[in-house]
Parts: C-alpha cells; structure tokens; sequence
C-alpha cells in the first residue's frame, strides 16, 4: 500500500552539500538512505514486529517489506519530482537549469508528450518557497572567557509547504511500527544541528491509492520506449554467482553520487566514518525496474559493535522519457 507522508518542519533545516546544492540554490533532495537512517535509530527504540537483524535480512530478500523514496519538495498540493535523466540534448539542456518537475508535467512526460518541457519556465520552481537561512552563533572560550562568533546555514521553508517522500508497504504488520517510528523521527529531526531544533517537523501521513495522480504515478506501463526512473537512491544488487553488479548494467542515463559521513547509532558511542559508497541518483533511468540493496558500509574494527548499511533499494516508476 502506497503512503504519502508530509515533512512539515518546525523551523529551519539543515543539511550537506550534497543533499541540497549549494549556496542558496536547492537541487537535490533529503535521500533514502538518510530517512531510512533515521528510521532505524528509532526503531531500535521501540517494540517492533522485527528486530534490526530480520528486518536487514528481509529488506535485501525477494520481497522487501517496505520501500521508501527520497524527499522531495511540495507547496500546498503541488509536488515536485526529480526531472528524469533523459538521453537526448533537450533533457541535458533542461536540466541544468530545472532540477524539478510539478507531478502534473511528470505525469506528462511519463506519458510520452514532450510538449510540457517547453512550456516549463527555465529556472527552479522550488527556490520561490525554500530559501538560504544563516544562523548567527557564538562559542564562549572557558579559560580565556573570549567569544568566538560563527554562523552555520541551513534552509528555510515557507510556511504551507515543506518535503515529502513516498512510502510503499507490501508487510502490513510493520505498517503500525513504521509510522511511529516517522512520529519519533519528527520529533528527533533529521540533517545537522538537531540540538538546537533543526530537522524537526510534524509527519502528516496518508494513503494515496485512491488519488488519480499517484495511482498514475505507478502504472505498469509497457512498450519499446519504456524505462524506469527511480525516485530513491539506488545501490544495484551483485549477482549472487557472480558478485558482479548484475543490475547496473541495466542504466540507461543516471548520475552517480558519492555518499559517506559518519555513523550515528543509538547503541554505540564510537565516533568513526562509514565506508564510502557509490550509488545512482535519483532521476536515473533503467532498462528495467532493478531491486537495489542495502549496501554494508561498515568499518572492519566497528563490526565488533555492529554492521552498519546504507539503504540502496530502488523506487521505480516506468514512463516514456
């Protein structure tokens, strides 16, 4: 059953480079792996039909128990999709200057009428309601009594508007789980400076399988001309023979993105840096729909604390791009 759930921050939000853009010019989204990261330092918290061992194992299975896309930007019932990884000279021009489409155009070029690209003004529809935010700090020196001012910078979101991701749940028994562990992630914030009330937001969730634009969303469509683009970060699974990256060879047209950082875990004080890992960014296109993986990132002396995984599993919609 497919979910819509609604970020809508408190306050400011702050995130990396790569997550949004740079500067004051938002391109990217919050990813997959990022909300699902913070899905799981709550779900350890709490009571769960699986614990974090089974439901490892049964997200990288045949038959995920759920999927969730990256989040994506919305201003009252207008949401934004990244602009599919077209191969022609037009997608490549386009993009440069419109990281998003609105639903409505998505659903068009889905469908195969280019028409909606010419009409879409050139510049990024979602900069009109999420702006640069710089917060003034200040750090006190406790031997010398010296202040030392700094500001950190974060993103600001108009009021009505905010992110949102999709969520699809095939295991209806995590289903209870899933959305309280959303409600704690609100609570919790996601990005930097949690401490001081970034990242914070009230969850709206909502089933959508009875609104005409998501249903279409999801079609199954066929055809010679169709391919898919994913709506998450995707980590492509290695053949179990092989070890190959089997469903890579899939890709069409895809940007690739480098994500790292350092753990956070609920059950371990160790600060140290996960394994770097490379996956294809949302908007890229596929011969066919792939699964994806959790990818294991983990560093060879944190293993004795426990397996860290980046959430790589592909959110795919098929269109005529």
């Amino acid at each position: 059953m497919l979910f819509l759930v609604k970020l809508n921050f408190k306050g400011a939000l702050a995130v990396g480079g790569n997550e949004f853009g740079e500067s004051n010019v938002l391109r990217g989204a919050v990813h997959s792996d990022t909300l699902f990261s913070g899905i799981v330092n709550q779900w350890v918290k709490i009571p769960a039909a699986y614990d974090i061992d089974h439901l490892i194992s049964k997200l990288n299975s045949n038959s995920p128990p759920f999927r969730i896309s990256s989040a994506f930007p919305y201003r009252g019932t207008e949401y934004y999709l990244p602009i599919p990884r077209g191969t022609d000279e037009w997608y490549m021009d386009i993009s440069k200057d419109v990281p998003y489409l609105e639903l409505s155009d998505f659903l068009e070029l889905a469908n195969g009428k280019r028409g909606c690209l010419a009409k879409i003004p050139r510049k990024n529809p979602v900069n009109e309601f999420i702006t640069g935010h710089i917060s003034p700090r200040v750090t006190i020196d406790r031997l010398a009594n010296v202040s030392n001012p700094y500001q950190r910078t974060g993103w600001k979101i108009a009021e009505g508007s905010g992110l949102y991701c999709l969520l699809d749940i095939q295991d209806e028994t995590i289903k209870g789980t899933l959305e309280l562990c959303i409600r704690m992630l609100g609570d919790a914030g996601i990005g930097s400076d949690r401490n001081v009330g970034y990242g914070t937001f009230d969850p709206e969730i909502s089933p959508i399988s009875d609104d005409s634009d998501w249903t279409e969303l999801f079609l199954d469509r066929t055809g010679e001309e169709i391919s898919y683009c994913t709506l998450s970060l995707c980590c492509p699974a290695n053949n179990s023979e092989t070890k190959e990256n089997s469903e890579a060879k899939e890709a069409i047209s895809y940007g690739i993105i480098s994500r790292n950082g350092w753990i956070l875990s609920n059950s371990s004080f160790v600060q140290m840096q996960r394994k770097e890992c490379k996956m294809f960014s949302e908007g890229s296109l596929f011969k066919s729909p792939i699964k994806g993986c959790l990818a294991d990132v983990t560093p060879s002396i944190f293993r004795q604390e426990h397996n860290v995984y980046r959430y790589g599993l592909g959110m795919m919609v098929a269109g005529a791009w």
